[in-house]
């Protein structure tokens, strides 16, 4: 699922991006997919994750042409860090451990008569 939610993001964010371009520039949509994916880094260390690609664009990257769109393109990809490895697996976890409730209409198990039941499986069956 994290999956599918990663890439729906990288292809709806790049096609954007895409779109928003300024200036000429060869292999432009692909520098722009590299830009995502780099934003998107993760460095996980002791189950900590922190984001090294969007640290790695802020000291080291400064590109000439379509800066605007590659920022943007960074920062989408650090969002999308965001939801991957944070909110995503915070709120997988709280809907697989919330309470769950199941109504029973049977008092005892000794007070069931297994013949009504049984026809009753049979007639659903059919």
């Amino acid at each position: 699922m994290v999956t599918n939610v990663y890439n729906v993001l990288l292809i709806v964010c790049s096609l954007y991006l895409v779109w928003k371009k300024d200036e000429v520039e060869s292999y432009f949509p692909l520098k722009v997919v590299g830009y995502f994916i780099l934003g998107s880094f993760a460095f996980s260390f002791n189950q900590i994750t922190l984001p090294l690609g969007f640290i790695l664009y802020i000291l080291f990257f400064r590109p000439a042409l379509n800066v605007e769109v590659k920022r943007m393109a960074a920062v989408f990809g650090v969002i999308t860090f965001t939801i991957v490895h944070w909110i995503l697996p915070y709120a997988i976890n709280e809907w697989q451990s919330r309470p769950l409730f199941i109504e029973h209409e049977l008092g005892s198990v000794y007070t069931i008569n297994f013949q009504d039941e049984y026809s009753i499986g049979i007639h659903l069956k059919v």
